[in-house]
């Protein structure tokens, strides 16, 4: 081969370079494209995973947040009626109170009248022993003062007939001394 042909091949092969340079190029940026998609395949299903796991950890998510609503609704209805159980029983407490007040009034009150009839029986019979003891101690002084004017009477009576006897006695006396 001489310097012509080998001028010729040259420029040939450069011609072949040139001509298919963009065809290289575009192969390696195929290949590039091709290492890109697969990475990005790669990343795809690698999201797809995350997303399926998103996915499902918002649905328990979801799942947990209307189990918690169900469950503030029947915790407020829990309150609701343990406030009106509540209320209830304060009510009843206040009424069972305020009867025990009341009860406990009545016999007081009962009691004292009881107290007081009791206190004015006794006082009226301690009244009427004493007008009794009084009226008895009145009619002993009566008696016993009338007893004395008798006795009094009866006693001058007895001086009157003992001065005669004595009177009498003397004028004896006498008549049998003489």
């Amino acid at each position: 081969m001489n310097k012509q042909d080998i001028d010729k091949a040259s420029s040939a092969l450069t011609g072949a370079i040139n001509y298919f340079s963009p065809v290289v190029v575009a192969l390696n940026q195929a290949d590039e494209i091709f290492s890109v998609l697969s990475n990005a395949v790669k990343l795809q299903e690698v999201m797809e995973r995350d997303v399926a796991a998103l996915k499902s950890t918002a649905a328990t998510l979801t799942k947990q947040v209307e189990d918690s609503k169900a469950a503030i609704v029947n915790n407020k209805e829990i309150a609701a009626q343990a406030q009106t159980q509540a209320d209830k029983d304060v009510a009843d407490a206040k009424a069972q109170a305020t009867a025990a007040v009341a009860e406990i009034k009545a016999s007081v009150a009962d009691r004292t009248k009881k107290a007081i009839a009791d206190s004015e029986a006794k006082i009226a019979a301690a009244t009427q022993a004493a007008q009794e003891a009084h009226s008895a101690h009145a009619e002993t002084i009566a008696s016993l003062v009338s007893t004395k004017s008798e006795l009094e009477i009866s006693v001058a009576a007895l001086d009157k007939k003992l001065a005669a006897l004595k009177e009498q006695a003397q004028k004896f006396a006498a008549s049998l001394a003489e």
